[in-house]
């Protein structure tokens, strides 16, 4: 399961959050912890997915990136 980043980018600006590292800060976590959870090479915990659509008032599955939707 991979976040989709283009969405999350996109609920960032509506947000008004500039960077990643403003984000890491609004939820509590460090810039560390959130690139894990965005990256490629790992695959976040539901808890992380949940946790960032809480934040951002969505869905888990609006955040989710759409080539990990086909295969779930």
């Amino acid at each position: 399961m991979q976040v989709d980043k283009e969405k999350l980018k996109e609920l960032m600006k509506k947000n008004e959050i500039k960077n990643f590292t403003q984000l890491a800060i609004c939820l509590g976590i460090s810039k560390n912890q959130l690139s894990n959870i965005l990256s490629d090479k790992f695959n976040p915990i539901k808890s992380n997915i949940v946790d960032l659509a809480k934040y951002f008032e969505v869905s888990p599955s609006e955040i989710i990136s759409e080539k990990n939707k086909k295969r779930e």
